[in-house]
């Protein structure tokens, strides 16, 4: 079954970003002195092996499973960022008070004479972000390049340490008043419960036996299910950002039935099998693109995670195609609410 992909995708055949604002910022270490060297969120490419058989220290921060295993496959292991680095590289995300708060936190982690270095699609806001940058160092050096800025800053006697704290607090896990869960900058649908997954908790049955929350973010769905089904045997967690898995995890921790948390790739890697139930609301993005086929990878393995009798609940956006690949991997599917923009699909193995 052919997979639709509706824009450029951010990773090429070997796994390697192909951003323009990846590859220029790690073009721009590269010419730097710099000895010991950070990063946040840090993005699989051959530059980026560069830079580690030039420099003699090279720490990668990231949460994301696919991008995790990009870096091992190329022999680059993750871990949390330590001190003090002489550089800290940083690509802004989707969520502008999470990169604030990495920018806040990069200047807990620089030694004395230490540069924070950013590079930033024009598109996705890359003045703003320069601008930031020099209210809270008190200055800001940058250059255009590929459709993007890069910048840079370090701290000064005119450095903002009470904003720095501001940042810091706002982009930390929290409990959110719209929802009453903990949630933080950079997942989705953290400030308030998205539409698509209120009309699924609106539709979906008392669920009973062993289920998985597919792709399950803070915990939003898990829990609702668990506060409204008490027939429930086993719940899996899969969620591909490190961030959201510890936010449900806390969110889940006053349920007493077993719960297995995973940080998983779902398209690539083993997802639990002989469920009774699966219900996801399956991402169609890779960072700031837009890619249809992350979504139908996703449907196409909650399916296989089935046993026969198996039933998969599915919300998405009414334009996305994801009908077919039901039709071809189970017995019946049906279109059981379409809403506000979205739909609720339920298919049966």
């Amino acid at each position: 079954m052919s997979l639709i992909t509706d824009s450029p995708l951010t990773t090429d055949a070997d796994g390697f970003s192909n951003s323009p604002d990846v590859k220029l910022l790690y073009q721009t270490a590269l010419a730097s002195s710099a000895e010991h060297v950070a990063m946040y969120q840090a993005k699989a490419h051959p530059l980026l092996l560069e830079l580690k058989r030039k420099v003699a220290t090279l720490h990668l921060q990231q949460s994301f499973k696919p991008d995790i295993d990009e870096l091992h496959h190329i022999g680059l292991n993750t871990a949390p960022l330590q001190s003090s680095y002489d550089l800290i590289l940083l690509i802004p995300s989707k969520d502008k008070i999470q990169t604030l708060g990495w920018m806040a936190d990069a200047f807990l982690h620089l030694n004395e004479q230490g540069k924070l270095l950013v590079a930033c699609e024009n598109q996705y806001g890359a003045k703003s972000y320069e601008n930031a940058l020099k209210k809270l160092a008190g200055h800001a050096y940058g250059f255009s390049k590929a459709k993007c800025r890069c910048f840079s800053a370090k701290r000064s006697q005119t450095f903002d340490s009470q904003l720095q704290r501001e940042w810091l607090a706002k982009a930390k896990p929290q409990v959110v008043d719209s929802h009453g869960l903990w949630a933080q900058p950079g997942l989705f649908s953290w400030k308030s419960a998205d539409v698509g997954s209120l009309l699924l908790l609106e539709h979906l049955p008392k669920l009973q036996g062993k289920g998985m929350d597919l792709c399950a973010g803070y915990g939003l769905l898990s829990a609702e299910i668990l506060n409204t089904a008490n027939q429930i045997t086993h719940l899996h967690v899969v969620e591909a950002d490190a961030d959201g898995l510890i936010c449900a995890q806390k969110n889940l921790a006053c349920f007493s039935l077993p719960i297995d948390y995973h940080h998983l790739d779902a398209i690539e890697e083993k997802l639990p099998k002989h469920l009774d139930w699966v219900v996801c609301n399956p991402p169609f993005h890779r960072g700031q693109a837009r890619d249809v086929s992350i979504g139908q990878r996703i449907v196409e393995r909650a399916c296989d995670s089935l046993v026969v009798g198996g039933v998969v609940y599915i919300v998405a956006n009414r334009q996305l195609p994801y009908e077919n690949i039901l039709k071809a991997k189970l017995a019946a599917v049906e279109v059981i609410a379409a809403d506000l923009g979205f739909k609720i699909i339920r298919g049966i193995k």
